[in-house]
């Protein structure tokens, strides 16, 4: 059984997109459930902050918890830079994640990045480029899609294979 630490922005960039359908966070939300089937999943916003904790002492809680895989989901126009931050604070515990053996996956829509061994390219407006691609060199491991149904798809796979 896997642990799954799922990352990704929780809400629409209202300038890039008008809000309709679900707010990213529940597309987490149900992406966990397809992969609690048969492994546990931990979402930032659905663990009960802890009395003194910050935002970095509780991620780092969660993924010291016996994580043995992060998944980012990025879906377009999305707000990103709590999730951008997220990834660099991966990329400062680089030593972590080798000892513990924790795989990345990137599971980000065909129109926001490219995503090559050395290199994490941000194709959307005010990219981060140059940080991401320290991300790219731990072993990230891109999941592209480009439809609501390739999504799940990819997701299903991924669940199957962790």
């Amino acid at each position: 059984m896997a642990v799954v630490f799922l990352l990704g922005p929780g809400m629409w960039d209202s300038a890039r997109r008008q809000a309709s359908g679900p707010a990213p966070l529940q597309v987490r939300r149900d992406l966990a459930k397809i992969f609690t089937h048969d492994h546990r999943v931990i979402l930032m916003e659905d663990d009960p902050d802890r009395e003194g904790e910050d935002l970095i002492q509780k991620f780092d809680r969660l993924l010291r918890h016996k994580v043995t895989d992060v998944v980012l989901y990025w879906p377009p126009a999305a707000k990103m830079q709590t999730t951008y931050d997220e990834l660099i604070l991966l990329c400062d515990r680089r030593d972590l994640l080798k000892r513990q053996k924790v795989r990345l996956w990137a599971l980000h829509h065909s129109s926001v990045a490219t995503i090559t061994g050395e290199e994490f390219k941000v194709l959307e407006t005010g990219s981060r480029s140059r940080y991401l691609t320290a991300v790219a060199r731990l072993g990230l491991r891109p999941l592209e899609w480009d439809t609501e149904e390739d999504l799940r798809k990819q997701a299903l796979l991924l669940a199957a294979g962790l």
